[in-house]
C-alpha cells in the first residue's frame, strides 16, 4: 500500500535480518572477552548518541513518530557495532561483495521486466516510472548506482584478478556487459540522485586509480559511458515505443529549493533547541503558511529532503553536534582510508585500494540522503550503508580492544535486544497484512484489527489507528451513532497536531459544522485553503460537506 519505515513490508525483514545477524555475531564466540571498536567508532557512537538525546524533551505529539526513527538509527549504530566484532579475509569479503552485486542485478532485471515487458514483471508498475520493488525510482537510482561502484570495484582493483588468462578474459567481459546495463538503466530510471551518484563515482574512480590500474580503468569506464549513450539513444529515439520517455524535473527543483529555504528559516527562528523530534511536518507547513505573505504550498512535506537538515531543524543544536561527529568520523575515515591504500598500493598487497573503492561505493546513498530520505523508504539501503561502513572502518582504522571480564550479562542483554527486536519485525510484518488486507477491502470489516495482540497492535498503531477511526466514519452511515462523530473528532484534533491530511480536515470541519462549532470550523477551514488552494473543499465557508462515503484517506500511500 505504498508509505515508508515499517509500512513497508521489506523494511521490517531488513530489521528482521539485522536482528538475527546480530545475535549470531554476538554468539559466534561464547568464550570470547575481547570486543573491538574502532579509532572513528569513537565519533560515531557519541554522536548517534547526541542524535537520540533530544528524544528526551519531544513533544508528545510527535514522539511516536521520532521513537521509531531514533529506534532506526541505533538499530543501525548496533549493526555497525557487531560488524566491526567479524574479521572477513579477502575471499570473504570479495564474496559479500559479490553478493551485494548479485542483489543490485535482481532489482536491475526487475527494472527491465517493468521497462519492456510489464507483463511479465512480478512486481506491478504504478505510472510510467520503474522502481523495482522500492516503490520510488531514486531509491532505485541510489541503489543502482552504488551496484556500478561495486562493479567498477571488481573491474579495476588486481586484488580481484584471476591467475587463469582464459577466466580473467570471460570475467572482464562479464563485467564489461554488467555495467554497459547499469549504466544505460540508471539513464532510463531518470533519478537525478542516480545520476549524480553514478557520475561522481565513474569520476572518483578515475581521480583515484588513474596512476596505478590505467588499463583495466580505461576499459570499464569506456563500459560506462557506451551504456550511458545507449541509455540516452533508448530515451531520446525510442522512448514512446519502449515505454522510456523523458520526465521533467522543473517544478521539483523549484519546489525544493523553496523547500530548503524555509528549513533554513525555521532552524533561525528556534536555533537552540529546534521544533521538536516529530514535528516537522506539522510545523513546516504552519511555518510556511504563517509567513506575510505565505509561501505557495506545493507539497505537503514530512521531510526537508534533506538528512542533515531534518535533525538539525527539529533537534537544533544538540543534534547538529551529533551531526558533527558523525561527519569528523567520516573524513577521518576518509583520510585514513586513502592513507592506507598508498602503503598498500607501494607493497603491492592484495587488498591494495579496497577501502577507497569502498568510500566510493557509500557515496551514492550518502548523496542521496542530502536530496531526500532514502533510509525510511528502504531499510535495505541502511543495511548496506552501514555494513559497507563497517568492512571500510575495519580495512582503515586502527583498532582498539575492549577486555570485558564477565561477558555473559553484556551477552544476555544484546540478546534480549535483538530477539525483542526480531519479535517486534515479525509482529509488524503480520499487523501490515491484516491492515493492508482491510484497506483493501474498503475497511467493512475491521475485527481483525480489534483482535490484533498488543505487540502486533503496536507495531502498526499510527496506521491501525487510523484505519480504525475511518471505519467510525463509515459505520455512523449505518448506526447514526453521534458518539462515533465525537471520538472522530477528537481523534483528528490530535492527529493534525502532527500530520497534514486534506481528507481529515474535510472530514472534521464537516463535523465541527454539523455540531454547531462553527467559529472553530472555519479556523481549520482558513488553514486547510492555505495548506490546499487547488481543492476546492476548502475554497470557501459553504464548500466543505461531510464525505461519510469515502472508504479512506490515501495517507501516506
Amino acid at each position: 500500500m505504498g508509505g515508508s519505515g515499517l509500512k513497508l513490508p521489506l523494511n521490517a525483514l531488513a530489521y528482521a535480518l539485522m536482528a538475527t545477524m546480530l545475535l549470531l555475531i554476538c554468539w559466534r564466540q561464547p568464550a570470547r572477552r575481547t570486543w573491538r571498536l574502532s579509532r572513528s567508532a569513537a565519533y560515531f557512537l557519541p554522536g548517534i548518541a547526541l542524535l537520540a538525546l533530544p528524544l528526551a524533551y519531544a513533544p508528545p505529539d510527535g514522539y511516536a513518530a521520532a521513537t521509531w526513527r531514533v529506534s532506526a538509527l541505533l538499530a543501525g549504530g548496533a549493526w555497525y557495532c557487531g560488524w566491526l566484532q567479524v574479521r572477513l579475509a579477502f575471499r570473504w569479503r570479495t564474496a559479500l561483495i559479490a553478493l551485494l552485486l548479485a542483489l543490485v542485478i535482481g532489482q536491475s532485471l526487475i527494472a527491465l521486466l517493468q521497462l519492456f515487458w510489464p507483463a511479465w514483471s512480478w512486481v506491478p508498475l504504478r505510472g510510467r516510472r520503474v522502481f523495482g520493488i522500492f516503490q520510488q525510482p531514486n531509491v532505485l537510482g541510489s541503489f543502482i548506482a552504488t551496484g556500478l561502484a561495486l562493479a567498477l570495484m571488481l573491474a579495476v582493483l588486481p586484488g580481484y584478478v584471476l591467475r587463469s588468462a582464459r577466466a580473467e578474459r570471460a570475467r572482464q567481459t562479464g563485467l564489461a556487459m554488467l555495467l554497459v546495463l547499469l549504466a544505460a538503466l540508471l539513464v532510463w530510471v531518470q533519478s537525478r540522485a542516480g545520476w549524480l551518484g553514478g557520475m561522481l563515482v565513474l569520476v572518483g574512480f578515475w581521480l583515484a586509480f588513474r596512476r596505478v590500474c590505467a588499463a583495466r580503468l580505461l576499459r570499464a569506464g569506456l563500459a560506462v559511458l557506451l551504456g550511458g549513450a545507449l541509455g540516452t539513444a533508448v530515451l531520446l529515439w525510442l522512448g514512446d515505443a519502449g515505454g522510456v520517455r523523458y520526465v521533467s524535473h522543473a517544478l521539483s527543483n523549484q519546489a525544493r529549493i523553496a523547500m530548503l529555504q524555509d528549513t533554513l528559516k525555521m532552524i533561525a527562528a528556534k536555533p537552540g533547541f529546534g521544533w521538536g523530534y516529530g514535528q516537522f511536518e506539522y510545523a513546516f507547513q504552519h511555518f510556511r503558511i504563517a509567513q506575510l505573505p505565505p509561501t505557495p504550498v506545493l507539497e505537503i512535506a514530512g521531510h526537508p529532503h534533506n538528512e542533515i537538515l531534518l535533525w538539525w531543524v527539529e533537534g537544533g543544536l544538540v543534534a547538529l553536534a551529533g551531526i558533527g561527529l558523525l561527519l569528523l568520523g567520516g573524513a577521518r575515515l576518509l583520510r585514513q582510508a586513502l592513507r592506507v591504500d598508498r602503503r598498500a598500493f607501494s607493497c603491492r598487497r592484495r587488498h591494495a585500494g579496497e577501502a577507497t573503492a569502498l568510500c566510493l561505493a557509500l557515496l551514492p546513498m550518502l548523496l542521496h540522503s542530502q536530496l531526500e530520505y532514502p533510509f525510511y523508504l528502504s531499510a535495505l539501503h541502511w543495511l548496506l550503508f552501514t555494513l559497507l561502513l563497517a568492512q571500510l572502518d575495519r580495512l582503515s582504522s586502527s583498532r582498539v580492544a575492549l577486555t570485558i571480564r564477565r561477558t555473559v550479562p553484556l551477552r544476555l542483554s544484546i540478546t534480549l535486544l535483538c530477539v525483542g527486536g526480531l519479535v517486534l519485525m515479525l509482529a509488524a510484518l503480520r499487523a501490515g497484512w491484516l491492515l493492508t488486507q482491510a484497506e483493501r477491502g474498503g475497511l467493512r470489516d475491521v475485527r481483525p484489527l480489534r483482535e490484533m495482540s498488543p505487540v502486533v497492535a503496536w507495531s502498526q498503531q499510527p496506521r491501525r489507528e487510523f484505519d480504525l477511526q475511518t471505519h467510525r466514519l463509515l459505520a455512523y452511515n449505518q448506526m447514526r451513532d453521534e458518539r462515533e462523530l465525537a471520538r472522530y473528532r477528537d481523534w483528528a484534533r490530535r492527529y493534525l497536531k502532527v500530520r497534514i491530511d486534506a481528507n481529515v480536515y474535510a472530514n472534521l470541519i464537516a463535523i465541527l459544522r454539523y455540531q454547531r462549532h462553527d467559529a472553530e470550523a472555519e479556523q481549520y477551514r482558513t488553514a486547510a485553503a492555505l495548506l490546499f488552494p487547488a481543492d476546492r473543499r476548502f475554497s470557501g465557508p459553504r464548500q466543505v460537506t461531510f464525505n461519510h462515503e469515502r472508504k479512506q484517506n490515501n495517507h501516506d500511500r
